[in-house]
């Protein structure tokens, strides 16, 4: 245990001392006007609602040198950039981590429920799928979307999963950020080094939701990065490219005939609703001062294509990225890229904020054997998806429980065969 906590400490600070400098250069900061459509784009002459005033975005040069201007940037070569009225967005290769183009790629927008994708994958590494988490009021109490947890009910963390990503549940970000870092503050603490991590370095995190908060921000340059990390996990590819999931219904001593029944929560995500070509997710969001937002992604004949766009009003969002999507395919094998999606500072999941803790249901040994969490938060192929899919982490989990009943039931054997042949020399050995 010590060797190991020594390991945690280590990867910690050095964590620290590579995101510290990267977190001081990015207080240099500008100001952002939020554009106002004109008639040349998708749904017509119209005046932008007006948000509130917004943090001026940091000149941040993450992605390459482009990625700091302020208007669509398109490399030579490329077809026609379409319309939008999406205050800004990113349409990315994320097999490749090419930036095919941009509008304002660093500008700072709220988030909404695209910040469960960075709660995600905060906590997925650190929570046990088929562990309970049982709901308490906070959750249930939780302000907008709920799936509909019901304290003091115990919930598989599969299930708050689909709850989170299908139904956007508040109520489910709540019970997983407060299950993954013991509090619901210790775990926005992990959310915000994650961001760090990722080199999301515009993300500010003040809640696990996405609920509007003062100095909650976010750029569509970020929400690329959640995205593609996202796809990058099994488990999270899987939830988010579901269409439903039956979720439990009460099953506390306040239930009802009606609402004990398991019931169907369906993804909000209407690229998949509507059967767009290829459709894999990812988040969706919406809010009153975040307007729309949305990381979108789909997948053609071995490509995948990730579209990102915040403050998008008039609800055309859907169309908007279904419109960027389609031109990035076409866009990938022409288009010079014009700057990247850079990779994580480190392949550790752990903070900080880990040390001398364990979240619900997670597995310690298994933290300690990657050396610190090592490939669960590398953006490898990870398999945590229910036994109900065809991937395999449960499979491998049953048949490692296979495999030590095997071992044990052979120790067992071999001891028998030895005693019975001490038996016979008059000896016995124990």
């Amino acid at each position: 245990m010590k060797t190991v906590r020594r390991r945690r400490i280590g990867l910690g600070a050095a964590a620290l001392g590579l995101v510290l400098p990267a977190m001081l250069a990015s207080t240099a900061v500008a100001v952002d006007p939020l554009p106002t459509p004109s008639a040349g784009t998708i749904g017509g002459p119209s005046v932008t609602p007006s948000p509130t005033p917004l943090p001026p975005p940091a000149t941040n040069s993450i992605g390459g040198s482009r990625m700091t201007e302020r208007g669509i940037v398109v490399g030579p070569g490329a077809p026609a950039v379409p319309g939008t009225t999406a205050a800004s967005w990113v349409v990315a290769d994320a097999d490749t981590g090419q930036v095919l183009a941009a509008k304002n790629p660093h500008g700072k927008y709220r988030p909404a429920s695209t910040l469960k994708t960075l709660l995600a994958l905060t906590m997925a590494p650190r929570l046990d799928p088929s562990s309970t988490i049982v709901a308490d009021k906070s959750d249930e109490n939780q302000e907008g979307t709920r799936v509909g947890m019901i304290a003091p009910q115990a919930y598989k963390v599969d299930d708050i999963w689909y709850g989170l990503l299908l139904r956007s549940g508040n109520d489910a970000a709540n019970a997983l950020a407060r299950a993954g870092g013991g509090t619901v503050e210790r775990g926005i603490r992990m959310m915000q080094a994650e961001a760090q991590r990722l080199q999301a370095l515009d993300t500010t995190v003040v809640n696990p939701s996405g609920l509007d908060a003062d100095g909650q921000f976010a750029s569509a340059y970020d929400l690329a990065l959640w995205g593609r990390a996202a796809l990058q996990r099994r488990d999270l590819r899987h939830y988010v490219s579901q269409l439903r999931y039956m979720f439990p219904g009460n099953q506390t001593a306040t239930a009802t005939k009606q609402n004990s029944k398991p019931f169907w929560v369906y993804t909000e995500n209407r690229l998949i609703l509507q059967g767009f070509e290829g459709a894999i997710g990812v988040k969706t969001g919406y809010t009153t001062l975040a307007q729309n937002t949305l990381i979108a992604a789909a997948e053609r004949n071995g490509r995948t294509i990730i579209a990102t766009l915040m403050y998008t009003p008039f609800g055309q969002i859907t169309k908007e990225a279904g419109t960027l999507l389609n031109w990035g395919f076409n866009a990938a094998a022409v288009a010079e890229p014009v700057g990247e999606l850079v990779e994580p500072l480190s392949a550790s999941v752990l903070s900080p904020e880990d040390e001398g803790f364990t979240s619900a249901g997670s597995n310690e040994a298994e933290v300690a054997s990657n050396g610190g969490g090592g490939d669960r938060g590398s953006g490898t192929d990870i398999d945590a998806s229910p036994v109900s899919s065809n991937d395999s982490l449960r499979w491998s989990a049953v048949a490692g429980s296979a495999l030590v009943a095997l071992l044990v039931l052979l120790g067992a054997a071999r001891f028998l065969a030895n005693k019975r042949r001490y038996r016979r020399y008059g000896a016995y050995r124990f």
